[in-house]
């Protein structure tokens, strides 16, 4: 459940202009760990959300954002995770080198093992067949789901930050530690062409729904747009941080949100680029964020500084007052009993075997 959140009043007030807004608080806090948040991803049609964590374990969450089941599998930080787009499958990787596919039924189905480093990023195809998992070892693996089988390495001679593919599933867009954007062929394995632009290493990368868009974030303080089908810059998002950590697009693709390592997240409007709600999230080191289904509300996922008052935090963003009418949950559901909720308590970080690198910071 979240363990705080906005009167009536204040949920409705929010969204009355399209005026840029200035946010400090949350609105709520999720229950469902017990350490630094990693991850937050919601299924294709934003009815489910997962997050990952330093505490070993992914979070699964209802559409009212209730906590509906803890999955444990990893002996390390799990510090990627993707939803199957026909939302029947999650699967999350670890600090542990290996990847793990959850049923529908939140079973460990199979593990998947080919990495000899860290995991940092996932991605399952629209056929619904296949999962691409790119990590510290530089290498990017193609498994097939049904066999459980690795049928295709590419290195790439960086480590893997940042996977995402559009509805071409013949390309594979890649981001590693270069200020480069690779695009690989995939029946070739080979490196089709670049996006230029970025001046520094790659942290994060989305694919619009629409699949007009692609945005990257980058430790040269700016995200940036591309247009997915002329691979041309559309326009640099002045995010003014010092690293841009992650980047993600609302369901309907008319939104972007950009969150940065000094806790700051900003939401944009994607065909104007304007700037339209400035969250200052002080005190978190910002490695993820995600959109809930009307676009009301921004989830985060981040490395807490001075705190241990560990979950994802949801924000909101002021957008629309009448799709906020119209589309919002009842702000009483998000207080409802939950499954298997996790006691909140301060934990260690888990303790790394020599030789094991620890999840980006």
């Amino acid at each position: 459940m979240i363990k705080a959140f906005l009167s009536i009043g204040a949920f409705m007030s929010f969204g009355m202009s399209m005026a840029q807004k200035s946010i400090s608080e949350p609105t709520g806090i999720l229950n469902g760990h017990t350490n630094d948040v990693i991850q937050v991803v919601p299924n294709a049609k934003f009815t489910q959300y997962a997050s990952s964590s330093w505490d070993k374990t992914i979070a699964v969450y209802d559409s009212s954002l209730n906590l509906i089941r803890n999955l444990s599998a990893h002996t390390l930080p799990v510090t990627a995770i993707a939803w199957r787009p026909d939302g029947n499958m999650l699967v999350s990787a670890s600090a542990d080198k290996t990847i793990v596919l959850w049923d529908s039924v939140w079973n460990k189905s199979k593990v998947f093992e080919g990495h000899v480093a860290q995991v940092n990023a996932l991605l399952c195809d629209r056929s619904n067949k296949y999962i691409f998992s790119g990590g510290e070892d530089r290498m990017i693996m193609a498994w097939d789901i049904a066999s459980g089988k690795n049928f295709r390495k590419i290195d790439n001679g960086q480590a893997v930050n940042a996977l995402a593919q559009s509805n071409d599933s013949r390309l594979l867009y890649v981001a590693g530690n270069s200020p480069q954007i690779k695009i690989y062929n995939l029946t070739t394995s080979t490196v089709s062409k670049t996006l230029d632009g970025h001046s520094d290493v790659i942290n994060a990368l989305a694919v619009s729904n629409n699949n007009q868009y692609l945005l990257s974030g980058s430790n040269d303080k700016t995200a940036r747009l591309w247009d997915l089908k002329s691979g041309m810059q559309l326009r640099v998002l002045p995010v003014d941080c010092w690293k841009v950590t992650a980047v993600a697009f609302s369901m309907d693709s008319k939104y972007a949100v950009t969150g940065c390592n000094d806790g700051s997240i900003k939401v944009w409007e994607v065909t104007t680029g304007k700037l339209l709600a400035t969250i200052d999230g002080k005190g978190q080191y910002v490695k993820d964020l995600c959109f809930t289904k009307n676009n009301t509300q921004v989830l985060s996922a981040a490395m807490l500084k001075g705190s241990t008052d560990y979950g994802v935090r949801v924000w909101s963003t002021g957008i629309e007052p009448a799709k906020l009418m119209a589309l919002s949950p009842k702000v009483d559901s998000v207080a409802t009993q939950t499954i298997d909720t996790m006691q909140k308590v301060p934990a260690a970080k888990p303790q790394l075997p020599a030789g094991k690198q620890l999840p980006k910071r």
